[in-house]
């Protein structure tokens, strides 16, 4: 997604400016703007698809049901995420959409759950007086949509259908919502997208194959099959190559749970055999990220890109940094949380079991 990095790293000290600076829904932002972010073309694509039949509960407890608000009208999905610069410079505009539309369609402010807990989206609700119907995603809807950034605007027509996607605000969603609210239901009946995604390896699982890209953009396996099969323990590093940088101001906790994960892994990688694997994050991630990242650790560590987030769904992992330790056969032997201060310990007492 070319070029969506620049809203994302843009004035890292950004914090929602309400008043006479809130961002306009009816002017586009400005390349250089802290709302600013590229538009992916690939999204273009989706229009048309049968949205899934998700549920959601609020923050305040009240059931989401997708499929019976689509039966009522159009619906207006925003996701987001608490740690997001464009998202937070978009909420003034996001809320006076909702205040101009509420009797008009449903909307709904999602956040993508990735990174983020309860708490700390309902503080984030409470600080910028955001009131329309929030929830969390968990993955499902992250993952169908193949979300790389956020905000990401979602317009579901009385079909049922994707109508519009988009990651700015301005006059191009402002003329998609006018369309969308004013669209007649065409479909005789409601269809609905069936997903079925894989639960996550519980321990003692195989891990199955997963399709990664190295940092040349060629296509790897997660774990090696046939000839080049690998006899060794697997410790697997799940988090993004922004994490260090970018969260450090945004979310100053889990920058410090990357940085001192990757130190813990530096510090062993040459004295456990084990291979040991990097998985970066395709959110916010671009194919020339993956250099640095490379860097960043050094030598003794694949980098990997889960571009599609088979790994990320298959593990289980909604929170950066995340550790997983996979034995000689192939099995899951547990995750650990990186931010867990016996990390070290653990990966230590899992080398020992694994020799």
């Amino acid at each position: 997604m070319p070029g969506f990095r620049r809203g994302l790293l843009a004035l890292p000290f950004l914090f929602p400016i309400w008043g006479s600076n809130q961002a306009r829904a009816d002017t586009a932002p400005a390349p250089d703007s802290a709302a600013f972010i590229a538009e992916d073309p690939a999204l273009s694509k989706m229009v048309g698809r049968a949205i899934p039949a998700l549920q959601w509960q609020t923050l305040d407890g009240q059931t989401l049901d997708l499929a019976a608000l689509t039966r009522k009208g159009p619906v207006y999905l925003k996701l987001w995420a608490t740690y997001c610069i464009p998202c937070r410079a978009q909420m003034p505009s996001f809320e006076a959409l909702y205040q101009r539309y509420r009797t008009r369609m449903s909307v709904i402010a999602v956040d993508i759950g990735f990174g983020e807990n309860r708490d700390k989206v309902a503080a984030f609700v409470k600080k910028t007086g955001l009131t329309m119907p929030v929830v969390m995603d968990d993955g499902k809807l992250s993952d169908w949509l193949q979300i790389r950034a956020t905000p990401l605007h979602v317009l579901i027509d009385r079909d049922g259908r994707l109508a519009y996607l988009g990651h700015q605000d301005g006059p191009a969603l402002d003329a998609a919502l006018e369309r969308v609210s004013a669209r007649p239901r065409t479909a005789g009946e409601i269809h609905f997208a069936d997903i079925t995604p894989a639960p996550p390896l519980t321990t003692g699982e195989r891990v199955p194959e997963i399709t990664l890209s190295d940092t040349t953009g060629a296509t790897v396996p997660l774990r090696q099959s046939g000839a080049t099969k690998s006899h060794k323990p697997q410790i697997v590093l799940f988090t993004a190559p922004w994490c260090e940088s970018y969260l450090a101001t945004m979310d100053p906790p889990t920058a410090r749970a990357c940085v001192n994960t990757r130190r813990v892994a530096q510090k062993f990688v040459g004295h456990i055999a084990a291979d040991w694997i990097v998985v970066g994050a395709r959110l916010w991630t671009e194919p020339a990220d993956m250099g640095p990242f490379q860097t960043l650790y050094g030598p003794g560590f694949h980098v990997l890109l889960d571009r599609d987030n088979l790994a990320f769904t298959r593990f289980g992992v909604r929170q950066i940094p995340a550790v997983a330790l996979i034995t000689k056969d192939g099995r899951l032997s547990r995750m650990i949380d990186g931010s867990d201060p016996d990390l070290a310990l653990q990966i230590k007492a899992f080398a020992r079991e694994n020799q």
